[in-house]
Parts: structure tokens; C-alpha cells; sequence
């Protein structure tokens, strides 16, 4: 039985002109979605409701490091959140150490050797918290636009 560690795990971010690996990051929460409801009560129900799903909303999710202004991809994150930039983000499970990869302002498609997460998300206004004891650390909200693509290796 196949068992994924979250340590060794890997995040790249796609903002249409460059692929960039996301590197140390400490936190990394997708988000859920969650689903509307469409009511199909008939006016003689007496005590119930009923419903069926309706579509879903994509959750927002966040990603969250302690700031390394040595580190490329840290000062990126910071950047596109300010921007509210539009990304794919990507994370490639344990399984494999394939990487994705991109031709121009295209994301080529994933290797199928890992297993993969993938969803479209802008980043908003990075948030610093400064704790004693701690390190400067920096969360970005990420407000998913799609659902999170889980493919897993064949």
C-alpha cells in the first residue's frame, strides 16, 4: 500500500509566462469547496426541506513561509500576492521527483510517473505576522477559481 509523505513534497506556481519551483514553504492548504444546494421541496411537505447539490464553490485555500529574501520564490509569492495575480499551482506528491515543465505561456502536461494536485488560484495581499521567539513569517491566501485536480500516478 502506497503511502504519500507531505514531507518531500513539491509546489510550483504557473503565472503564464514562467514556471517557478515554490520553495520552503511551511503551510499549504488548498482549501475545500463547498456545494450550493438547489431546494426541490414541493409546496405539500409538510416538516422537510430536500435538496440536490448544486455547483461548487472553490474554497479558498493558503500557503504560508517563513520570509527568506535570499529565496527567489519567496519574494515572487510576495510579489503576485500584491498583484493578485492569477496562477496553476501544482503540487507533486512524494512518489516520483519528475517535475512539471512549460513551452513559452504554455504548461505542458504532467509527468505520469507522481501524483499530482493542481488548481487555478490568484494570490491576495500577503499578511506578516511577527511573533517573539519566532521567525518573520508570511501567509498568502489563495482564491481558488476551479476545483483542486487530484491525478494520481499510473
Amino acid at each position: 500500500m502506497a503511502k504519500l509523505r507531505v514531507q518531500g513534497s513539491r509546489w510550483w506556481a504557473f503565472d503564464g509566462t514562467e514556471l517557478i519551483q515554490l520553495t520552503c514553504l511551511k503551510t499549504f492548504d488548498p482549501g475545500s469547496d463547498s456545494a450550493g444546494k438547489i431546494e426541490t421541496t414541493c409546496l405539500d411537505e409538510d416538516e422537510t426541506k430536500t435538496y440536490i447539490p448544486g455547483l461548487s464553490d472553490p474554497g479558498d485555500g493558503s500557503l504560508g513561509f517563513d520570509i527568506d529574501t535570499s529565496n527567489p520564490s519567496h519574494l515572487k509569492i510576495v510579489q503576485w500576492a500584491t498583484e493578485k495575480k492569477a496562477l496553476t499551482i501544482i503540487q507533486g506528491a512524494t512518489d516520483s521527483q519528475s517535475i512539471p515543465t512549460a513551452t513559452g505561456s504554455v504548461l505542458n502536461a504532467l509527468p505520469t510517473d507522481r501524483t499530482w494536485w493542481r488548481f487555478e488560484a490568484s494570490l491576495t495581499t500577503p499578511v506578516w505576522k511577527f511573533d517573539a521567539d519566532t521567525l518573520v513569517n508570511c501567509t498568502v491566501t489563495m482564491q481558488r477559481s476551479s476545483a483542486t485536480t487530484f491525478i494520481p500516478a499510473t
